[in-house]
């Protein structure tokens, strides 16, 4: 079961991740982000990285929508996470059973507004933001199980 579904580009951080696989019980964690799939230093990165104990893939956006049948299947509790809103938008597109998504870090790059001490969003970002919200998928920014949920939907 996907527990849940979360964009941060730094996709497998220290506290972060181990804060919410901790607060959710995850016992799965899939990285759907394009370049980390395909290249084999960042694929080794994330699996130093990752929990001991928490299994973790990394595919591509299309090989994670391709694997969705067999997630399903799987009696764990699963993190999903994407690098970024682009291959977010992507994956919810085709695959519409994503109700939630969590929004931990997103860098400042161009034009960006904030809309929090660590998600900065510039205009194709937001554009693809607003077109989760359009899809009925409530967005929050909360960068750890503790800290207070923002209504990021609300802010776009």
């Amino acid at each position: 079961m996907i527990k849940l579904t979360r964009i941060d580009y730094r996709l497998l951080h220290g506290q972060v991740v181990f804060s919410w696989t901790k607060s959710m019980g995850i016992n799965r964690i899939i990285v759907v982000n394009d370049e980390a799939a395909t290249d084999d230093f960042k694929k080794m990165s994330l699996n130093l990285a990752k929990p001991t104990g928490v299994k973790l893939n990394i595919f591509t956006v299309e090989e994670a929508l391709s694997k969705m049948p067999k997630v399903e299947t799987l009696k764990e509790n699963i993190m999903l996470i994407f690098g970024n809103t682009k291959e977010t938008l992507a994956f919810c597109e085709t695959y519409p059973k994503i109700k939630e998504i969590n929004y931990g870090g997103i860098p400042k790059t161009g034009d960006a507004k904030q809309f929090s001490s660590a998600i900065f969003l510039n205009s194709e970002e937001q554009t693809e933001a607003k077109k989760l919200k359009e899809m009925g998928i409530k967005q929050y920014i909360q960068q750890i199980p503790t800290s207070k949920s923002e209504d990021l939907n609300k802010l776009l």
